[in-house]
């Protein structure tokens, strides 16, 4: 960090505070994927300790955001390709298998609050407002998992979280994703809901999170088949 990139903490709570103002610093883009992060440096820039910095720095560890080595020192992820894909298939199976099983609850309330994060997500200007971003798309996202009903699942989709800023920024990095594509990206989603076909909504979250090649056409089917068995069974098991 060659300048002042981190906005000042406010000392209502010290760490939480510092690990915020780092957190807004490496999704905007300020600290960019691959940048060294040096305790004693932020620490004079903030005017705190270093073991307040070493707090904050293992809260943004948690959340996937920065990798320590111990040989190298703690440096901002950059998610490889794999990575991402991975994390990509696992946010999608969960999300369409909650999905599936709430789909029938959706209410025009609902909808109506989808398309207000739309109409959010349309005012964020990039890579500035990706904190901002973040959270209107787990909002949004978190709308679409909550009529599962079922803590379990909105507890393992929940896990995933912390590594969406990741995604987010390799997805500005590598495929420029800027604002529009998001909301449309988004749309797309919200008219396979509304649609209320579980098989429409299912690959339509298979395709949020993953490209789906041409030849990967007969393993999405397959786990949307999947999907549809697994459904009615959990939905009996959960309601005995």
């Amino acid at each position: 960090m060659t300048q002042s990139t981190l906005r000042q903490p406010s000392h209502l709570r010290l760490v939480d505070d510092v690990y915020q103002s780092l957190e807004t610093a490496i999704l905007s883009g300020s600290i960019a994927p691959g940048e060294r992060l040096v305790e004693a440096r932020i620490a004079e820039e903030l005017a705190v300790s270093r073991t307040t910095v070493r707090e904050a720095i293992l809260k943004l560890e948690t959340q996937r955001l920065v990798v320590n080595n111990p040989r190298r020192g703690t440096y901002v992820i950059r998610l490889s390709e794999a990575d991402a894909l991975d994390l990509g298939y696992a946010r999608a199976v969960i999300e369409s298998f909650a999905l599936t099983i709430g789909l029938s609850q959706f209410r025009e309330e609902d909808f109506r609050a989808l398309e207000e994060h739309l109409a959010m997500m349309g005012t964020c200007s990039l890579p500035e407002d990706l904190p901002r971003m973040l959270r209107i798309d787990l909002a949004f996202h978190g709308l679409l998992v909550k009529n599962a009903h079922s803590p379990q699942l909105i507890s393992l989709w929940s896990g995933l979280n912390g590594q969406i800023g990741a995604l987010f920024i390799r997805g500005i990095e590598h495929q420029h994703a800027n604002t529009p594509f998001i909301v449309n990206l988004h749309k797309t989603l919200l008219e396979a809901v509304r649609s209320s076909d579980p098989s429409v909504a299912q690959r339509a979250v298979l395709e949020h999170y993953v490209r789906i090649p041409h030849d990967g056409a007969k393993h999405a089917a397959a786990l949307e088949s999947t999907l549809q068995t697994i459904a009615p069974m959990y939905r009996v098991g959960i309601n005995q």
